[in-house]
């Protein structure tokens, strides 16, 4: 079987590959949802004598790619030396916001 597969058309930045003889396509690069939402891909199948062609819809999902931040970039506390009644005590709550930005 002499068929050779290549795509043809849509594929922005070659973010995608073929293996020409097997027709199996993978992600040569990283994906960026922010940048690049879906994919539109025409593929080409020919035997050296006849050509057809697929059209492949590929959608990127978003996943959360951001690291958790503090809200502050520093904090402070103070405790006495000596104070031990009521332990465990708190001695500071820090907290972080995850931004799942679009």
């Amino acid at each position: 079987s002499g068929v050779r597969y290549k795509i043809s058309s849509g594929n922005i930045g070659n973010v995608f590959a073929i293996r020409n003889s097997t027709g199996a396509l993978y992600v040569a690069k990283a994906l960026d949802y922010e940048k690049i939402k879906k994919y539109e891909l025409r593929l080409t199948a020919s035997d050296n004598f006849k050509e057809n062609y697929t059209t492949v819809l590929i959608n990127v999902r978003d996943v959360n790619d951001n690291p958790p931040v503090f809200e502050k970039s520093s904090y402070r506390t103070q405790i006495t030396e000596e104070d031990d009644r009521g332990l465990p005590k708190r001695v500071l709550r820090v907290s972080v916001y995850v931004c799942v930005c679009v």
